[in-house]
């Protein structure tokens, strides 16, 4: 070895280990984001329909929002173990 460095070689099985547990992080990320997003949206129809004294926006949040948060909410505690 030139200058006394030695290299290291990092076994091929903890490569592929880390960038799984990464992945599946990610994954678990990016599913709780769009459920936490989901419901703010949702909380955010029913206060501008409270203020408003409308129902459209209550009504498009109820039939389109709430379904989507349940299903990302199911999602993500089957995701985690324990849950």
């Amino acid at each position: 070895m030139e200058n006394g460095q030695v290299k290291r070689l990092v076994p091929t099985w903890l490569k592929w280990a880390i960038r799984i547990i990464l992945s599946y992080l990610i994954l678990l990320a990016s599913v709780l984001a769009v459920t936490i997003i989901t419901i703010l949206i949702t909380f955010s129809f029913i206060v501008i329909d409270g203020m408003t004294d409308s129902r459209s926006l209550g009504a498009f949040s109820e039939e389109r929002l709430v379904p989507v948060s349940e299903f990302f909410w199911k999602l993500f505690t089957w995701l985690v173990p324990g849950l």
